[in-house]
This record gives C-alpha cells, sequence and structure tokens, in this order.
C-alpha cells in the first residue's frame, strides 16, 4: 500500500518525470491500486501494470472488487508481462504508438522462446545482468536488477553501512543495455505480511560525486526485544541526521529526505509504513533529479565523497 502511495504523491506533485516508468505487479484486489492508476492516467504518466503477476493470488480472481481504469488504448501505457508459465502473447499486444515489455528472469525460458515472434514483436526485453541472455535479446535488452544486499536479520545491516548500489546507468548506459530498472530499497523478495523485527533499519540510495549510486544503512541499537518501536526509530534516525548533515546537499537533498529528517526532535513516531513511503519517494525524487541532470557540470552535485 505504501509503494503505491509514494507513487500516487510523486505523480500529484509532478515529482517523478517521464523518464521514471513505474513497473506495477499487482499483489492485492484494492482501492489504492485503484487510485493510483487513475492518478497515473489523469497525469499521463509514464507506466505499466504486469499482467500476469507472479505473486499472490491478484490474477487468479477476473471479477475485481476495485476494477482498474481502461488502459488497453493509452499511449503512455506499456504492456507489460512476465515469461512464465501463464506467459500469452496477448499480454503484450500494442496499440497508438504504445511500447511494450518483457521481464524474464530465467535463461531456459528465454532459449525457449528464442527466434519467435514474442521476442520479435516485443519492443523491450528486461533482463539480469546475464552475457548469455544479452545475447538473445541483443539491442531490445534493459537492465533489471535488484542491488540491496538480502539479509536475513534486519540488524545486519549494521556491518554493511555504506554500499555500493548500481553504477552510474543514468548518465550513460554500459554494456549495451537500453535502459535499467531496479527494485530501490525494497528488493526484489515478495513478502505478503510484514514480519516483526527487533532492529529498525533506515535506508538512503544516494548519488556520488562520480555519478555512481551508493546506499547507507542507519540501524537501531536497542535491538535486544522486539518492543520499543518508536525509540528504535529514532536511534536509526538520529545516525541518519547526523550522517547527512556531513555528507548530504545538492541533487541528494530532495523533499522527501528532508521530510523524513523532519521527524527529529518530534515526539511522533510515524509508523514503518510512513518512513517506507518517504524512502521511496527520495530514490524516485533523486532519479527524476539525475535523469533531467546535465553532467556535464558535476560540481552541481555538490556531494562531499567519502571513498570506501
Amino acid at each position: 500500500m505504501y509503494d503505491l502511495l509514494a507513487l500516487q504523491e510523486l505523480v500529484e506533485h509532478q515529482q517523478l518525470g517521464s523518464k521514471v516508468i513505474p513497473i506495477i505487479e499487482p499483489v492485492r484486489d484494492s482501492k489504492e491500486l485503484q487510485q493510483v492508476v487513475a492518478t497515473l492516467i489523469k497525469a499521463k504518466q509514464p507506466f505499466s501494470l504486469v499482467a500476469n503477476p507472479q505473486v499472490s493470488v491478484y490474477g487468479l480472481n477476473d471479477t475485481k472488487l476495485y476494477p482498474l481504469p481502461k488502459v488497453d488504448n493509452l499511449e503512455f501505457f506499456h504492456p507489460t508481462a512476465i515469461l512464465a508459465a501463464d506467459f500469452s502473447s496477448d499480454f503484450i499486444k500494442t496499440e497508438n504508438n504504445q511500447e511494450s515489455l518483457l521481464i524474464v528472469k530465467n535463461y531456459e525460458l528465454l532459449k525457449a522462446y528464442q527466434g519467435t515472434d514474442v521476442l520479435k514483436n516485443v519492443d523491450k526485453i528486461l533482463i539480469p545482468d546475464v552475457a548469455r541472455m544479452q545475447q538473445i535479446v541483443s539491442d531490445k535488452a534493459v537492465l533489471l536488477s535488484d542491488p540491496l544486499t538480502f539479509v536475513r536479520h534486519v540488524e545486519d545491516y549494521a556491518r554493511l553501512d555504506d554500499e555500493f548500489f548500481e553504477p552510474a546507468n543514468w548518465y550513460q548506459q554500459v554494456d549495451n543495455y537500453d535502459g535499467f530498472g531496479d527494485y530501490s530499497m525494497v528488493g526484489h523478495v515478495y513478502f505478503d505480511k510484514g514480519m516483526p523485527s527487533r532492529a529498525i533499519a533506515l535506508h538512503l540510495i544516494y548519488v556520488t560525486q562520480d555519478g555512481t549510486l551508493r546506499i547507507h544503512h542507519f540501524v537501531s541499537d536497542s535491538n535486544e526485544h522486539m518492543s520499543g518501536q518508536k525509540e528504535k526509530f529514532f536511534e536509526a534516525l538520529d545516525k541518519m541526521v547526523t550522517w547527512c548533515n556531513e555528507n548530504i546537499r545538492g541533487l541528494n537533498s530532495t523533499p522527501a529526505l528532508e521530510s523524513l529528517l523532519a521527524y527529529d526532535g518530534q515526539e511522533k513516531f510515524p509508523g514503518l509504513g510512513i518512513i517506507k513511503k518517504l524512502s521511496l519517494m527520495h530514490h524516485l525524487q533523486l532519479m527524476n533529479r539525475l535523469l533531467n541532470y546535465n553532467y556535464s557540470n558535476k560540481t552541481t552535485l555538490n556531494f562531499k565523497h567519502q571513498d570506501k
């Protein structure tokens, strides 16, 4: 829900931009999904909906309590599907100059479709950074990666501290990919319900002076017990505020990050959903800025680079 709310607020405030294309894999028949799609359509924001979602049970029920608006004939809509057992070429049929997207995660399945009309007719194919998959896809390849390090326990992020997130794909495509995408600070692993954790971690994606992206983790200290979520949040936030005061400025200082940092010194715990929403909004606000940025003037990045 908070992922969707992040998209909705960004679009309503014109902070997403036409160069960022959200790919939504529906997981629940919800009013929030219906409202977000309506907002995207009203703003003529490029976006896509996965026609055959592979997680949850959304795709199994044809009768929806909150049916989605019609998108088939919208020029800025990208028909999208995952190459899977339930795939149909009808999922990626296009109208009105639409550009179709095919998400492929498995090499053997991609190889089985090699030379077929499916691969010939689709416009872009999103694949992981696998050379033999790129050879099949050729110039239709779009990189879809999950740079986030997956840990079993949230408190393990304290040992990572600061790590590489992505190369400067926003500035110059590498290895002949035509576009790039990721799962932000959420990661590709889907959990139907949140699980309790002894720690709270805040994640901040930022751009460095050379254009690469890094992610910094701020983890609470009082992690011996499950209780005390409010205290844990402010412990992590205090670390984030201190670090941001020393390192973050310029393009990295987004409205969403400022909203998150503004909780410092307050008594109110916003809740983990709001924290997640603001963190996602920060990443997408930053990417919108970068994709519209003239990199020839590097000094305006204005980041105090730390070599790590």
